[in-house]
């Protein structure tokens, strides 16, 4: 079977009895109920879209902080807007350079965009800093859990505005979420019908991967390329849609231990049997069955990127890189250049066992024979 890659659409899920779908998706760190006010759209990119042209906070021309090290998507949602962005440095153990981002800080900076990376928040320093910067200049917090959507750390929930990209995790077509504390209000501007070209190409993939997964003696480079275009279809619309009834439905369906408990079980798998492999840097984080933490993937650094991405595939192995810069845009720093040119996340969620996970170290460890 194909590891990796897109989720395939929970049919199962789609034919459970309906729950009301205008309940609200829960944010699992969210323990005090702070964010109350929430919206639903088809991706985070729009939802961003939405924050930056629809909430009162933000008008044309402000700036806002990025980090370097990041997806294109996140400069494409402010340049729709017609915002401005600078940006403060990441470092290649994935940490915020504090003194870099309080140099940035002035007067001009409107927002800051935090990512949490990889299902680890951001270190306690940092997020107090925040806190504390929030209360003392007219700076808002934008915090990107897409990557951490069901840790529950106590070191997130200090945004005034909450981003996630939840389709990430989930057997869904489409799903973003835009979140804030209750005193903030969202205009009310009406968003297009979630059903597009691109919820359709990922329906697609399903059929794509059920026939590859029949067909294991197939080119696993056919399959990539299709799911490539399938993304890019994505990426291509910027109309701000909203949350299709039948994901949310599925989201709100789904056995939200289980897929938590397979992916750290998965996880701890591939951390335990590959941390002695010399030719490999795990990014990702140690965890153990209490962590508070979900690994949204398992994260390594490799010399040889390409050629190892390249073998995997071949090996039915779908690994996905974490970003290509955008570099036409900004100069990113040399961690975040170097973080972006040798990256892979190695798929380990809930569709997978422990079978899945031996074969993945296997193919890994034959690579660097």
């Amino acid at each position: 079977m194909l590891i990796g890659g897109f989720q395939e659409i929970d049919i199962e899920s789609v034919l459970k009895e309906s729950p009301d779908i205008s309940s609200d998706i829960k944010l699992r760190f969210d323990k005090k109920n702070i964010y109350k006010n929430k919206k639903y759209f088809n991706t985070g990119r729009t939802a961003s879209i939405f924050l930056y042209k629809y909430c009162n906070d933000f008008k044309e021309g402000d700036i806002i902080l990025l980090p370097d090290y990041l997806c294109l998507t996140l400069i494409t949602a402010l340049e729709e807007a017609k915002m401005k962005y600078e940006f403060y440095k990441i470092n290649r153990n994935l940490e915020i350079d504090l003194d870099d981002l309080k140099n940035k800080i002035n007067p001009r900076i409107k927002g800051i965009y935090i990512t949490h990376f990889f299902g680890v928040p951001v270190r306690e320093k940092v997020s107090n800093y925040l806190k504390d910067i929030r209360k003392k200049q007219s700076i808002r917090i934008i915090e990107d859990i897409t990557q951490t959507h069901y840790s529950e750390e106590e070191c997130m929930g200090f945004g005034d505005y909450i981003i996630c990209s939840l389709r990430k995790w989930m057997p869904v077509t489409d799903g973003g979420l835009l979140a804030a504390e209750e005193n903030i209000k969202f205009d009310n501007v009406k968003v297009e019908d979630g059903y597009n070209e691109a919820s359709y190409y990922q329906l697609l993939i399903t059929c794509f991967r059920q026939y590859f997964n029949k067909n294991p003696q197939k080119n696993s480079f056919d399959y990539n390329r299709l799911e490539k275009n399938a993304n890019k279809k994505r990426y291509e619309e910027l109309k701000m849609r909203s949350m299709t009834s039948i994901s949310k439905k599925i989201m709100l369906n789904l056995d939200e231990n289980s897929l938590i408990r397979k992916r750290k079980e998965n996880y701890s798998f591939l951390y335990e049997n590959l941390k002695h492999n010399r030719n490999i840097v795990i990014l990702s984080k140690e965890i153990d069955k209490n962590s508070k933490n979900v690994p949204f993937g398992f994260v390594i650094l490799v010399e040889n990127r390409d050629d190892f991405y390249n073998y995997l595939i071949k090996h039915n192995i779908i690994g996905e890189i974490q970003w290509n810069l955008p570099v036409k845009y900004y100069i990113p720093g040399e961690d975040a250049l170097y973080l972006s040119k040798h990256n892979l996340m190695i798929h380990c969620d809930q569709r997978y066992g422990l079978d899945e996970m031996k074969y993945v170290v296997k193919i890994i460890n034959d690579f660097f024979k």
